[in-house]
């Protein structure tokens, strides 16, 4: 059995030709000429329909996700194969008759050792001179190395430790070298008996000019002892600048000659600023020693335009735009102390608010909205109701009488009894009596009926719905189910003249509903935990005390303030209302007697019950 690993970069892409060459001299189906196109399906699934057309014995790794676009005319299956195995860089296997592909490891990268910079120090203890040849060597380092070959411990201050230091002195004594260590880098030294050596930043610091002094050749103030600026360590595009009570303009030329910066003044800065900051670009430094002043600054190309904020040629114009809230929504809420100095105007089309003004104060109104441009959470409120009514009515009894007209016997006898006899049907039952012994009951008069009445009714109905409505965060959502009803109503209006007035009458109905209305209002948390603010109020109508008269109504609400998590269903408590009656009527006295009742009246006895059942669950979206 032959066991071949090949990857098509390390072995070149002839030697997987070969291989699969004489594979196709046992293997007929490499050698198969294919017409295919796809698209859209993963490499592990468009090689194994290959090999399942073409009877080819392959394994592939299921990690062979990437998705293909191919079109191949009658190209054969080896071709195709050697294509794939260079494109996606594939790592190939052959045993025996079986192709394996599957995805080439991953070269594991050899790591860095970080390799410190030797800090060139020398000390001779017979003389103690001390030599140092420093180009922007770290100041705690170099402060260690001393202090290891001279054992003389030289102390740094706390803001001084990540400064960078150069300097060239060859053989010279301890204390005179290190005094000049510090002079050349902006520090002072301070001894004391014990052999302690303190460095801490100069009291008037002069400007650190390395790599620039062609630059302050004859420039005004370029040695400005309250100002000083040395580049940063970890950006050359930014500075560490200390001032005390400095000339605005100053601090201006300074920093700018540091990074290289150009500028144009329309106006020249009035005032002194104060300030210590590490690691700011340009405009950031710009930015804060302008704020709260009349001035402010433009970046135009490769220069920047400096002067009063109300100059001509200063002033900057352009559109915020926002993503995720609508610009009408925001412009009410920018505080009106933003807005100082800056014209706007809405542009509803691009949602965006176009701004004109000073650089610094759209600086700070862009940096206002953009904390307002936040995506406002949506919340889909999904809501079961269940209704159920239970409803149960006896009606019972005898009830006879005179009509003004005779009657038909009609009515139903089963399941339930609910007959109106007629006279002849009356007289045909005496008869029948009337033959018994002594007995002679008479007869009734045409138009005498007689009602007989037992019937029991029971209903159950359940009422299920399922909407769905959703809503912002904090909005108001509300879904209402109900029926109308209608009313007359009439107006009367008497108009006198003078034959004594004429009365005008006007009919007009009117609507009235019954509702079951339901209104959520959510507010989400930032762990997604959701408030939902649930009133629920149901109406239902209870008969009307007149035909014309409005309909009464009973009503069932509550209100809920209740937290849930994202996603979690809820069941409000049951609204449940039950009524029950009991009427009847019936010859005096014969009425209440026990058994006899129930030929001499007529009873009727009614229960209602229902239960509202509220489920709700929110799901917060964005």
């Amino acid at each position: 059995m032959v066991v071949m690993f090949i990857s098509a970069s390390a072995f070149g892409q002839t030697d997987f030709e070969k291989e699969l060459e004489q594979l196709s001299q046992t293997q007929p189906g490499l050698n198969a000429q294919v017409q295919v196109n796809v698209t859209g399906i993963t490499l592990a699934d468009f090689i194994n329909a290959i090999a399942l057309e073409n009877n080819l014995n392959v394994s592939v790794d299921d990690e062979l996700k990437k998705v293909v676009v191919n079109n191949f005319y009658d190209a054969r299956v080896k071709d195709v194969f050697v294509f794939l195995v260079k494109k996606y860089d594939l790592q190939v296997e052959i045993i025996g008759s079986i192709i394996s592909f599957s995805e080439k490891p991953p070269i594991k990268e050899e790591s860095i050792v970080y390799v410190p910079k030797k800090i060139k120090v020398e000390y001779k203890p017979e003389n103690q001179f001390l030599s140092v040849d420093l180009k922007r060597d770290s100041l705690y380092r170099v402060a260690e190395e001393i202090t290891r070959k001279s054992d003389k411990n030289v102390i740094l201050a706390p803001d001084i430790k990540d400064k960078l230091v150069s300097v060239y002195i060859e053989n010279r004594p301890f204390d005179q070298t290190i005094e000049m260590i510090a002079k050349s880098n902006g520090l002072k030294v301070t001894s004391d008996e014990n052999g302690f050596y303190y460095l801490e930043l100069a009291d008037k610091p002069v400007k650190n000019n390395q790599g620039n002094n062609q630059n302050n050749v004859n420039r005004p103030n370029g040695n400005n002892p309250d100002i000083y600026i040395e580049p940063s360590t970890s950006d050359n595009r930014k500075i560490n600048v200390i001032a005390t009570n400095a000339p605005i303009k100053d601090i201006i030329e300074m920093a700018s000659t540091q990074l290289g910066e150009h500028y144009f003044m329309y106006d020249i800065p009035e005032g002194n600023s104060t300030l210590k900051v590490k690691d700011v670009t340009f405009d950031e430094l710009l930015a804060h020693i302008m704020n709260g002043t009349e001035y402010t600054f433009k970046k135009a190309d490769k220069y920047y335009l400096i002067g009063d904020r109300s100059g001509e040629g200063l002033r900057a114009t352009e559109m915020i735009q926002l993503e995720n809230r609508t610009i009408e929504t925001v412009e009410s809420m920018i505080p009106s102390e933003l807005l100082k100095g800056i014209e706007y105007k809405p542009f509803l089309e691009l949602n965006g608010l176009i701004v004109s003004g000073s650089y610094l104060r759209i600086a700070e109104l862009k940096e206002f909205m953009k904390s307002l441009d936040q995506v406002v959470p949506m919340v889909q409120i999904d809501i079961i109701i269940v209704q159920s009514k239970k409803t149960s009515t006896v009606s019972t009894g005898m009830k006879a009488g005179i009509s003004q007209d005779p009657v038909t016997t009609n009515g139903d006898i089963f399941p339930a009894v609910d007959m109106t006899l007629n006279s002849e049907t009356i007289n045909g039952l005496l008869q029948a009596f009337n033959g018994f012994g002594i007995i002679n009951l008479g007869a009734v008069t045409p138009n005498f009926y007689l009602s007989l009445k037992a019937l029991e009714s029971n209903s159950v109905i359940d009422i299920e719905s399922t909407p769905q409505i959703a809503t912002l965060n904090s909005h108001e959502a509300t879904f209402t189910v109900g029926e109308t009803n209608y009313y007359q109503q009439e107006t009367v209006n008497v108009t006198p003249n003078i034959s004594g007035g004429s009365v005008i009458s006007n009919r007009q109905w009117t609507a009235t509903d019954a509702n079951l209305s339901i209104t959520v209002t959510p507010f989400v948390s930032a762990d997604e935990y959701v408030t939902l603010d649930i009133k629920v109020e149901q109406n239902d109508f209870a008969g009307k005390e007149d035909p014309t008269a409005p309909p009464n109504k009973q009503t069932q609400s509550f209100n809920s303030l209740i937290r849930v998590k994202n996603g979690e269903m809820i069941l409000m408590g049951g609204l449940e209302r039950k009524s029950s009656s009991n009427s009847g009527s019936g010859t005096p006295f014969l009425s209440r007697v026990p058994v006899l009742k129930w030929f001499f009246s007529s009873r009727e006895k009614a229960k209602e019950k229902s239960k509202l059942h509220v489920f709700i669950k929110p799901t917060v979206t964005y």
